[in-house]
Order: structure tokens, then sequence, then C-alpha cells
């Protein structure tokens, strides 16, 4: 009986010890006063002094952020406590490789890398030039690049995507032969009565399954502010498909494990009023369509729960103001795709709304922030909105705040 008692006792303090882990893993990378700040669980701690911070991002692990200043690229080792330089006078569009640490970023149209899997970065190499935008292929050995269209005397070029490949030695001996032409896109693409000229291209996102691309190709700069074409491409290059208008800034994501592709459809910027914003699944390989937004409503942002579950951040349709108090204020909606049931999940404060909820899966925590479109506060809670407590007080803007959120 007293052996049954002690092996009860230890039972209950290994599931505590485990329950206050997976609390501690909640890390967020966040701007405040234009500074890199980081918290884990309860402990703030401010990265840098000298402002002007932006975009950070995480490891694979963890261990590092990347981020952004006006003097180039940087790196924080959460580990040792130390930031490293690790490319001046410029740099952008930061991506982690998916299974090492190895960031990768463009200097204007150079695609380069930066080598940290030891204690500090090692010199950057060059990978391939004339790219517009890129995302590592998903199994971390290479990258899927684009290269933007350009005006000709006869009219546009066309935009096309490459495959990068990338050794283990990391070592390129020609910038030019190293690159495999992979698909080429249309100059003009149509759906519906929408129609774009094809000039250049967003990052791409894999299908759980691996077999679909997503992805934004975009027309000229003041065009594509309010009309963009998302696209899907089977991974072996074979189909293409224009699937729907989108606005610049709005998001698309993919179910956890299905070929559930979920985007905020329409177009127009935000300046011409909170309208025309619907969230839509769309499933692979058939197409079939789900419009999950009811009439008279707007839907900003969404983040996915599971393959049957998204939280939407939704508000009345209103018209664009210079005055912030009479902008969209949206609530938080989880809603259950498969019977379209809906239920509201947060209460936000009269003159507040809740904006870019981010499931955490590791956590299994719902994150969102908390704005009045000038004061952003990030907030979190269970699931299903209950035990919602503010975790981050005041971070500088609606996108401030980076998770490390792996999937598992």
């Amino acid at each position: 009986m007293k052996r049954f008692l002690l092996i009860l006792i230890f039972l209950f303090c290994f599931q505590g010890s485990l329950s206050a882990h997976a609390e501690s893993t909640l890390k967020a990378a966040f701007i405040r006063g234009g500074n890199l700040w980081l918290k884990v669980d309860k402990v703030e701690k401010q990265i840098t002094n000298e402002s002007r911070v932006d975009s950070p991002v995480w490891s694979y692990d963890g261990k590092w952020i990347a981020y952004t200043k006006k003097d180039g690229i940087w790196v924080y080792d959460t580990l040792g406590k130390k930031s490293y330089q690790v490319y001046h006078e410029g740099g952008s569009n930061c991506q982690w490789a998916p299974d090492k640490n190895i960031l990768a970023f463009q200097d204007r149209s150079i695609l380069d890398i930066s080598d940290i899997r030891s204690e500090k970065p090692k010199s950057v190499t060059n990978v391939a030039l004339g790219v517009s935008n890129f995302s590592w292929m998903p199994d971390g050995k290479g990258f899927l690049a684009s290269s933007s269209a350009n005006l000709l005397p006869n009219g546009w070029t066309n935009p096309i995507l490459f495959k990068v490949p990338l050794g283990n030695d990391l070592i390129i001996e020609d910038l030019t032969k190293n690159v495999q032409q992979f698909f080429s896109i249309p100059g003009k693409l149509k759906k519906g009565n929408i129609e774009i000229l094809a000039i250049g291209t967003s990052s791409f996102q894999w299908s759980a399954d691996k077999k679909w691309i997503a992805f934004i190709v975009h027309p000229t700069a003041s065009w594509s502010m309010d009309s963009n074409m998302l696209c899907m491409l089977s991974s072996d290059g074979k189909k293409f498909e224009p699937l729907d208008e989108m606005a610049s800034g709005f998001a698309f994501n993919w179910a956890p494990t299905s070929n559930l592709l979920g985007y905020i459809q329409g177009g127009d910027r935000m300046t011409f009023g909170f309208k025309n914003k619907n969230l839509k699944i769309k499933e692979l390989p058939t197409l079939q369509s789900l419009i999950l937004t009811p009439e008279n409503f707007v839907d900003l942002s969404f983040t996915w729960q599971s393959d049957k579950n998204v939280i939407v951040s939704r508000s009345p349709e209103v018209e664009w103001s210079n005055i912030p108090s009479k902008r969209a204020l949206p609530i938080l909606f989880r809603i259950d795709i498969q019977n379209k049931d809906q239920k509201q999940v947060s209460i936000p404060p009269i003159g507040y709304g809740d904006f870019n909820p981010e499931f955490l899966y590791l956590n299994q925590k719902l994150t969102w922030t908390r704005s009045n479109w000038g004061n952003n506060d990030v907030w979190i809670s269970e699931p299903d909105g209950k035990s919602a407590k503010k975790w981050i007080e005041n971070v500088d803007y609606q996108h401030s705040v980076s998770w490390y959120a792996p999937m598992e």
C-alpha cells in the first residue's frame, strides 16, 4: 500500500512538472519602442537598444532569432544571450531552414545564406542571382525561387520559378549552373472577371502532403495593393491553377495535416473600406470551395486550430476612417468548417478589437493582438477562448509578435 501511494505521488509530481514545462515553452519575440524584446514564460527581456528593429524570425529549434536593423541582418543567441551581425548594410526576407540553423535572406535580387550551426555565424555565401522571392524546400535541401517579369520593347517577359539545390557542404561553384528552371508562369492570369498581369510572386507554402504549392502572383507595385492572384501548382510542375483574387497583406495558409487551403479572398486595400474580404477554404485537388463569412461582415485574418476548426478575426463591414475609433474592431470566432457552426470566443472591451489570431499547436494556446488601432497588447487563452489574459503589454503594432511555434 505504501509503495502504491509513493507511485501515485510520483505520477502526480511528474504530471505537474510536464504541465509546468509546457507552460515554460511559451516563447515570443516582439517589437516594443522599435527594439527587439524576448518573453519566455513570465520573464521579459529587452534585447536591443538602438531601435529600428523589424521582422523577428525564430530558428526551427528556438535557439536563434533573426531580425533586421538599419545596418543589416542580426541574429540573437537565446542560450548564449548574445547578438551577432550576419550581414552589413541591407538584407531582407529572412527565412530559417526547416531542419537546421542555416539562415537564408535576400540582398535585393541576390539569395544568400549564413551557416549558424556552430557557436556563431560563419561568412555569407551567395546562392543564386536574379531572385524576386523564395522559400526553403520542405526537406531543407534547397530553395524554390522566383524571378520577376521584365519589361522589354516588345512587352513583358514571364515570371519563372527555379529550383536551387543546396548541398551539405554549402559550396556553390557556379551561381548560374546551380539552378534548374521549374515552371514558367503565364503572362496574364484570369479568374472569373478578374485579370492581372503576372510580374512576381510571394514566397511559397507547401500542403501537408507536399504535393501542392500555394503562392500569390502579383502585378505591378501600385496595382498589387488592390488585386493579386492566389495560385496553386503541383509539386511536379504539371498542374497550375489561378484560385482567387486577394488584396495585398492578407493571409493564406494550409490546414495542419490535410490539403485544405484557407485564405482571405477579395480585392481592394483597406483604405477603400473594411468590406469584400471573405474567409474561403479550398480543397485540393478537387478545388471545391467553402465560403465562411456571413453577409455584411468582413474577415481580416485567421488561424487553423485543426483540420476541422479555424479561428477568424471578424467585423461588421464599415468604411475606412482616419479616426481610429471608427475603424473595424473585430471579434474572434471559432468555426467548425464541417457544419459551419460559428461561436464567439473573445470579448474585447468597447473601443478595442481582436486581431491576428494564432494557434500555438505545441502549447495548445490561442493568441491574438487586442488593439484600438493605437495601443496594442498580446492576449492568450485556452483553445476555446476561456481563461483569456493579457500576456504582453504595449507592442508597437498589430503584427509585432513572432511566436516560437513548432507544430509538435
